[in-house]
């Protein structure tokens, strides 16, 4: 991977550099599993969307470096578009949320606003300005997950009490 960003450097170097911040959001690493690997402490669909949600950021990494638009797009609208768990595991979640209930909600709502935006101007086929939505995109989910990410994984995959 590292050379494939030398290469970068030498041909697009702020794409090099926006990749090289960004790409290790990508690979934070799977939630943790609680041992019931089925189950992912009753939020196994919002896990999976989560997986789903991590997949289609790499794959606009992939498509950034290959500068194909229309494949930005789509995988954009398909994080925009992303399903929501089932009530009973949305729920569950909101529980957990408690008093930042609004705040979850909030993160939820400007990730989906960042990725119809990326995807909007992917669509264009402006790459600094689709390297900035990304940009934008990706903070959002650091956002998010620095407010909740531990916390989750403690109440739902390592507290076998709490659900």
């Amino acid at each position: 991977m590292i050379s494939a960003f030398k290469t970068l450097t030498s041909h697009r170097g702020s794409l090099a550099v926006v990749a090289a911040a960004i790409l290790p959001l990508t690979f934070a690493g799977p939630l943790a599993a609680s041992g019931e690997e089925d189950d992912h402490g009753g939020v196994h669909e919002f896990h999976e969307t989560m997986e789903e949600l991590g997949e289609h950021t790499q794959r606009i990494v992939s498509a950034i470096n290959h500068e194909n638009w229309e494949w930005v797009a789509r995988e954009a609208e398909a994080i925009a578009e992303h399903p929501r768990p089932p009530m009973e595991e949305r729920q569950r979640i909101m529980a957990f949320a408690a008093e930042r209930k609004a705040e979850f909600q909030e993160y939820d709502h400007e990730v989906h606003a960042a990725a119809a935006e990326l995807s909007d101007i992917a669509a264009k086929g402006d790459g600094r300005e689709v390297i900035n939505a990304f940009a934008r995109l990706q903070t959002t989910c650091l956002d998010c997950h620095a407010n909740f990410r531990d916390d989750f994984r403690q109440h739902f995959y390592m507290d076998k009490d709490a659900h």
